[in-house]
């Protein structure tokens, strides 16, 4: 009976350590750059072994947060990637140093284009959003598909804005092309599923904050409450979630869960 109890105190106590020592690491200026390789059949032989580089959730809100992300920009570019898309969500409350926002995201490399859709926040101030990531070299999808042209094959990019519903980009034209869906809330997915899009990639719920073992992701957003973290698929479809690159300035902490940047590698 001792022995037993000495095993549980044991278990209890290394449970809190790593309790504490996350906590403590994770509200701290850490983030990494996460990477995945997606493969599907149906992609063209031509892709095999493109990169996307996928950013997300910046909620900048504090001089600091810019400062994180100039650093962070700098190491991104070292990955080469073919193609960056971005998921939404600049600020986390209000904006502020509007053209320093918009030079630093512009820093950032890309071979063939870069590609962006609004998230709820930036939707609040559209206009102003929309025009920072113009500036900085990102095209804006508001509902719209743009097709990715390399070594002679091609990709459809449709970037959805409040919805999931598709149909109205996909046509007799591209109905064949492998096709992403970049799309700020992963809920979305339980309509892109059945559609003919291979991959989705969303963020908004910064992988639920607090992920506890056995359990799961315990925090969740409106329309970010059926899939929260990581990946999923369903009818041919993979969902990818990304956690995003920072909290919201309402909540610093997070828990087996990371800032992060996603890498993400496309296979035959």
């Amino acid at each position: 009976m001792k022995k037993i109890k000495k095993i549980i105190l044991c278990i209890l106590s290394l449970f809190l350590v790593l309790c504490l020592y996350q906590w403590y690491i994770q509200s701290k200026d850490t983030y990494r750059f996460k990477s995945v390789t997606y493969t599907q059949k149906t992609l063209p032989k031509e892709f095999n072994g493109f990169t996307i580089g996928y950013l997300s959730d910046l909620n900048l809100s504090t001089k600091e947060d810019l400062n994180r992300l100039k650093k962070a920009v700098k190491e991104f570019n070292q990955k080469d990637v073919d193609l960056v898309l971005f998921g939404g969500d600049i600020y986390s409350d209000s904006s502020f140093e509007i053209e320093k926002v918009s030079q630093t995201l512009k820093n950032i490399q890309s071979h063939y284009g870069k590609f962006a859709v609004m998230g709820e926040k930036d939707q609040s101030d559209s206009t102003n959003c929309t025009n920072l990531l113009t500036e900085a070299g990102f095209e804006v999808l508001h509902n719209e598909s743009r097709s990715i042209y390399y070594k002679d094959a091609v990709i459809d990019l449709l970037g959805l804005e409040n919805t999931g519903d598709c149909s109205g980009l996909i046509n007799e034209n591209n109905n064949n092309h492998f096709k992403i869906a970049l799309v700020h809330q992963p809920d979305y997915f339980t309509q892109i599923k059945e559609s003919s899009v291979q991959l989705q990639l969303s963020g908004h719920t910064l992988g639920g904050y607090y992920k506890l073992p056995f359990i799961g992701s315990i925090e969740t957003k409106e329309k970010g409450k059926k899939y929260v973290s990581g990946k999923h698929v369903n009818n041919g479809t993979t969902l990818l979630i990304s956690n995003g690159f920072h909290k919201e300035s309402n909540d610093q902490h997070r828990f087996l869960t990371y800032d992060e940047i996603n890498i993400i590698k496309l296979k035959k």
